[in-house]
């Protein structure tokens, strides 16, 4: 996809280059945009878990989102106005999640940053909409999260489900793995759609689901391994869940002698579970990126080396990707609508066309709000490390 190069303010998400995906070019002054004024902090805010469940795929976000903000202010910040991140840790509570939007809102941010899932973060995203208030999620995989939704400032940076299930599928029928059991937890939107479109595009694709066993995150799930150890062999197992509960499924499988292929998305992206399971192998992951310093993209392993370097660590998961491709998104549409109101900020994403990010090639519409089509990549565990498989973009979205 082309690179996006809209107006001058563009030119200070240049200091992260080379490590942001986008080139980005040097435009003439434009005028001070509507309700800005050179003495004011411009707030970007964030309500967003740095602690609970959802902060293990929060926090990189978070955590990469400060450090574009730090060289975006190097260079001035936004039309010479410097940024503000403001964070609300929401401890991924939902009761959180509306009060903290509200103190943001009446903190006069221009954007609000919200959790990484759509059941958690939309009361959160709903305040933001009642205020006109743009709100963005670095990872939101469920295409809800916008117009579909009721969200019509909302838009999400993620890799949405409909094409992460497609990927899943027809990785799985490349394998000439045909016949499946799938595995939902039913306790989020985002796994419960993972699986229905996985077997949506897997049926289309000739595959035959031998049976689907429903569990809950935190389930342990020996009852659900004796029924598939005893029933017709699967070629592959589609786990649609999540950390911690997902690596818990997964550990059941292997202390189950199962050892068939089983796909997940990016739930179960990351590292940091895998010493549960000392030598797991075969376990696929369809996510952004290997966040351990050697994926393909060379950008990529920029940005976890400059990760690393901040916080003396590499990053847990890949959604590390997310947080600078939130703030050239917030650049882009401010550059072209002159503007801090949600609408028009809106409008510009949906007319921008397509934008190359860290996170992935990215084109808004009127109707959608993430991008249906981006490519992701397939990792798998293997002796208990997780390694680059390939890249691929799905062949087929069903959008209905």
């Amino acid at each position: 996809m082309k690179n996006v190069v809209r107006g001058a303010a563009i030119v200070a998400v240049a200091a992260l280059a080379p490590v942001l995906a986008g080139c980005v070019a040097t435009a003439q002054p434009a005028p001070a945009p509507e309700g800005t004024e050179a003495s004011e902090t411009i707030v970007i805010g964030a309500a967003m878990a740095e602690t609970g469940f959802m902060s293990v795929v929060d926090l990189p976000a978070l955590n990469s989102l400060r450090i574009a903000v730090d060289e975006l202010n190097k260079t001035g910040g936004i039309d010479g106005t410097p940024v503000e991140l403001r964070v609300v840790d929401t401890g991924s509570d939902l009761a959180q999640y509306a009060p903290a939007a509200q103190q943001l809102v009446d903190a006069g941010a221009k954007t609000i940053v919200l959790t990484c899932d759509y059941d958690i973060a939309s009361p959160g995203a709903l305040v933001a909409e009642r205020a006109g208030v743009l709100n963005i999620s670095p990872c939101v995989a469920d295409a809800l999260w916008g117009p579909t939704g009721g969200l019509e400032l909302g838009f999400s940076l993620g890799n949405a489900t409909l094409g992460e299930g497609a990927i899943m599928a027809e990785f799985a029928v490349d394998q000439g793995w045909q016949n499946a059991v799938f595995l939902t937890d039913t306790s989020l939107k985002y796994s419960q759609n993972e699986c229905e479109y996985t077997q949506a595009r897997y049926a289309e694709l000739g595959g035959t689901r031998i049976a689907n066993y429903d569990y809950v995150q935190g389930d342990s799930i020996p009852e659900i391994v004796s029924k598939i150890a005893s029933g017709p062999a699967p070629d592959v197992i589609f786990n649609c869940g999540y950390n911690p509960g997902g690596a818990q499924v997964a550990k059941d499988l292997r202390d189950g002698g199962i050892t068939t292929p089983v796909v997940s998305g990016f739930g179960m992206d990351g590292t940091f579970w895998l010493d549960a399971i000392p030598g797991l192998s075969d376990y696929y992951v369809v996510t952004y990126a290997l966040s351990t310093g050697d994926d393909p993209n060379p950008k990529v392993n920029e940005f976890a080396a400059l990760y690393e370097e901040a916080y003396g660590e590499r990053p847990t998961t890949s959604t590390f990707l997310t947080g600078p491709s939130v703030l050239e998104t917030i650049v882009t549409a401010h550059s072209i609508a002159r503007s801090w109101d949600g609408a028009k900020l809106t409008e510009a994403l949906e007319t921008v066309g397509d934008l190359d990010l860290l996170a992935g090639p990215t084109k808004f519409s009127s109707d959608y709000h993430i991008g249906l089509e981006r490519p992701q990549s397939v990792l798998v565990v293997q002796d208990g490390s997780l390694v680059f498989v390939e890249r691929r973009a799905p062949q087929s979205v069903n959008v209905q």
